[in-house]
């Protein structure tokens, strides 16, 4: 089956390690790609520059490239997107995309166990956004966090340290970030420290068992591979 066919569109190479790691770890049928799409939502060339891939408004961008219809040969498309800030907000961005390109029966929120659209002579959607299409805030880490061992005591002391230092005036964030200094922390204290996402899943460090992670695992094979 042709990868061209079938392609998830992903903010940036973490969240293409981690989805790699994940889909070697239950073994998923290799029927799609993982991309990163351009400043034009296209997949990108040797030609392009790195620091213009991914990205939100990039992965909307190649959602809408590769759903209006007859442009595309495309048959499934997926996108996976951190909820941020608001995931009401984030939502609305695909109902947007989704009703110009002729969608109809578009649901009011999204799926919890991931949401796949389809439509007669449009293709298969499907949208994850990050951690679980529930939570009002997220991010990739969000979803990460679900993936630590049960009873961590390193993930305890990663939590405690991290809090520990966000009063200290020298701490220059403005949005919250704290479960990505957490997930960063936690990582940076295995024995092999600060694996990259997608290496801490294969080494164990993250456990890709866990029931969030399968219910993501689920929503990919009924998008890609069913």
């Amino acid at each position: 089956m042709a990868k061209n066919n079938r392609i998830l569109f992903v903010e940036g190479i973490d969240d293409q390690h981690t989805i790699w790691a994940i889909c070697v770890h239950f073994n998923i049928n290799e029927t799609f790609s993982v991309e990163i799409p351009d400043g034009e939502g296209k997949i990108p060339t040797k030609k392009s520059r790195h620091n213009e891939l991914g990205g939100i408004d990039n992965v909307l961008k190649a959602a809408q490239l590769n759903l209006i219809a007859g442009s595309s040969a495309v048959e499934r498309i997926g996108i996976v997107i951190d909820a941020d800030e608001d995931i009401k907000a984030r939502w609305q961005s695909v109902v947007s995309i989704l009703t110009k390109a002729g969608y109809i029966n578009i649901p009011a929120s999204p799926d919890s166990g991931g949401t796949i659209i389809k439509q007669d002579f449009l293709p298969t959607f499907g949208v994850w956004i990050m951690p679980d299409n529930q939570i009002k805030r997220g991010f990739l880490e969000t979803f990460l966090a679900f993936l630590v061992p049960e009873n961590s005591q390193c993930w305890e002391h990663a939590k405690n340290s991290v809090a520990a230092l966000e009063e200290k005036p020298f701490i220059k964030q403005n949005v919250d970030y704290t479960i990505k200094a957490e997930i960063h922390t936690f990582l940076a204290w295995q024995e092999e420290p600060g694996k990259p996402f997608g290496q801490a899943i294969t080494a164990k460090y993250l456990q890709a068992d866990m029931p969030e992670c399968q219910n993501f695992v689920n929503w990919l094979n009924h998008l890609f591979v069913d």
